[in-house]
């Protein structure tokens, strides 16, 4: 949300980026077996800064439980849209704790690669990566040009209900047959801030085509235990459209019979390094 009001730079702009729409360890081999105590980070590093953009970080003692019938890790990131105006680096650090001491917590992956896809994509790329002791698919789509988006939902009218379970999903239409989960409340409450009334999602940002793409945000509520939300009658699935810009922020008010929630895109342009490299210099230059 760098630029999303104010004095825009003119360095700022719409960019190619890319979408991350899973990451899922299958595969497994040399003694591992199911189910698995993970922790560590996934990370995405690309030229707006060169920093980890964490798609996955937890502790020890904050493992995520990956089971063979649901072996996908929960993304909590990007924290800010992906950049490809270089190839991006994937970083992974993964490990599998260990029931008795730390220091015989065993490596899962540990991998770095490189992606050099700049071109547009109409549907979401499976990349398999072979790790030493798994596999790790990584589904991703990139995307030319697009803008930031970060989405916040709030509950404007009524109350989440503690029995129903929600599922907050983003998709991009110029990307065909892809969902971005943005929260899975699974069997627990949802999660929704009580000063705020804010859902707090575990990732918020997505990127979108400025040209031709719309940004699809579905909010699907479910009793706590259903297997599969989509079979359940009793709720209405609360769906938003939204048409990209490059600045400023966009809303949109879903009745789901219990409750009224708006959602809210805050949109932005992107920039790298170099170009507010270039962009200092020319300021010092007019001093």
């Amino acid at each position: 949300m760098r630029f999303t009001s104010g004095p825009i730079p003119r360095h700022a702009r719409p960019e190619c980026t890319m979408n991350i729409y899973y990451i899922r360890v299958y595969g497994l081999e040399d003694g591992l077996q199911w189910p698995l105590h993970v922790h560590g980070l996934v990370a995405a590093r690309d030229s707006a800064d060169h920093n980890r953009n964490f798609l996955f970080n937890r502790t020890r003692d904050n493992c995520q439980i990956l089971t063979q019938e649901d072996p996908h890790l929960l993304l909590t990131g990007p924290c800010r849209a992906v950049v490809i105006i270089d190839p991006i680096t994937i970083e992974f650090q993964l490990k599998v704790r260990s029931r008795t001491e730390p220091e015989e917590d065993e490596l899962l992956a540990f991998r770095i690669f490189n992606y050099p896809q700049t071109y547009l994509s109409k549907h979401v790329i499976q990349s398999s990566i072979l790790c030493k002791r798994c596999m790790i698919e990584f589904a991703y789509a990139p995307l030319v040009p697009s803008v930031e988006a970060t989405v916040s939902i709030e509950v404007i009218d009524g109350v989440w209900p503690e029995h129903i379970r929600g599922r907050v999903i983003a998709c991009i239409t110029t990307v065909s047959e892809g969902e971005m989960l943005l929260l899975d409340s699974r069997d627990g409450m949802m999660p929704i801030s009580p000063s705020t009334r804010i859902i707090e999602l575990s990732r918020r940002v997505v990127s979108v085509d400025l040209k031709g793409g719309k940004l699809l945000v579905s909010v699907a509520p479910s009793q706590i235990g259903e297997v599969d939300n989509n079979n359940d009658d009793d709720f209405v699935r609360g769906e938003s459209v939204f048409e990209p810009k490059r600045a400023g922020k966009s809303h949109n008010m879903c009745d789901l019979g219990f409750c009224k929630i708006e959602v809210t895109v805050t949109w932005s342009l992107l920039s790298n390094l170099t170009d507010e490299w270039r962009a200092g210099l020319k300021r010092t230059d007019k001093r």
